[in-house]
């Protein structure tokens, strides 16, 4: 079930919102470079990067033009994730971070989410992709892309609904957060 929502955006990958101390502060670049990491180089160009100062406070790192916004790994959150979208989607992560940090974890933090976009305190595109990169750490992250389809089903998609090795697939069928899920190398 862990793996059902990894991918939602930078701290959704966090089912507990567990704080970990910071080990070392990264600079812009560096943050800025990992953030760029999760898109295809074709997107990197002029996107906006938000990050975190010297002290551990959200800051932009990076103003851009593009219709992308990338999110640096948060030192506050145990493992390391990155994650970029565009801006359709931004009041969905937004509030997803909000609440992982708050410390919900997956199942709660779902429903929340859930209830939100149906009753539209968050407005969801109707198509937009979610790229990610999550792990441990930066060395060892996996890489996925997240194409948000609300209330698809297998029917409507002709995908499975069941992580299928080496092959795209649909998660959480039929609801508002339905999504295919494609893994990056």
């Amino acid at each position: 079930m862990k793996t059902r929502f990894i991918v939602l955006a930078t701290t959704l990958a966090f089912p507990c919102g567990l704080v970990a101390q910071i080990d070392q502060k990264k600079t812009a670049e560096v943050q800025i470079e990992e953030a760029l990491s999760a898109l295809p180089e074709s997107l990197r160009e002029n996107v906006r990067v938000d990050g975190f100062d010297e002290a551990g406070n959200p800051t932009m790192l990076r103003d851009g033009t593009s219709h992308i916004i990338c999110h640096a790994d948060d030192p506050n959150v145990r493992a390391w994730t990155v994650t970029c979208f565009p801006k359709t989607l931004q009041a969905f992560v937004t509030r997803s971070e909000a609440l992982t940090k708050a410390g919900e974890d997956t199942p709660a933090r779902v429903k929340t989410l859930k209830a939100e976009i149906e009753s539209g305190a968050i407005t969801m595109p109707e198509l937009a992709a979610l790229y990610i990169r999550n792990g441990n750490s930066v060395e060892i992250a996996s890489a996925v892309v997240i194409v948000h389809v609300p209330n698809a089903t297998a029917e409507t998609t002709g995908l499975p609904t069941l992580p299928t090795r080496g092959s795209p697939w649909l998660a959480e069928a039929g609801t508002v957060m339905a999504n295919i899920r494609i893994a990056r190398r």
